[in-house]
């Protein structure tokens, strides 16, 4: 019987060895590489909480002490912005006019004291805004 030979594919031909070494090294690399990856978190887990663990008494005191300085600084610095809001809402500009519509005097009456005089002998116009307008009728 002379029948033609079945090619098979062998597992001991050469291309099949250099498939399944490529293989093996790659899952080999695969398992070091997660290995190491796990690794790396493991101990970036543990080295987070000792850290925490591991505060002296001291330690907790000065930064305890250190928030409630920058605290008291963050209140007064509220403090000192809604002090000078109100100031300068305080501050306006006067302006007194003669029975003549003519502009006599202007500024602040409580830096300027002749102004001021003029204010207490004037009536009042009107206010708008940060302008406070009066007349003397003398």
């Amino acid at each position: 019987m002379n029948s033609p030979k079945v090619k098979t594919q062998n597992s001991n031909s050469p291309k099949s060895s250099r498939w399944l070494s490529g293989q093996k090294t790659l899952s080999a690399v695969l398992a070091a590489a997660l290995a190491i990856v796990t690794l790396f978190q493991a101990g970036t887990a543990n080295s987070n909480e000792v850290s925490k663990e591991f505060v002296s008494f001291e330690e907790a005191q000065l930064v305890a002490e250190i928030e409630e300085m920058l605290m008291e600084e963050e209140e007064m610095a509220i403090e000192e912005e809604i002090y000078f809001e109100e100031m300068e809402e305080l501050k306006e500009t006067v302006r007194v006019y003669n029975s003549n519509n003519e502009l006599i005097g202007e500024g602040d009456p409580l830096v300027n004291p002749v102004l001021g005089m003029l204010v207490n002998k004037a009536d009042l116009l009107s206010k708008m805004g940060g302008h406070t307008y009066y007349r003397v009728s003398q």
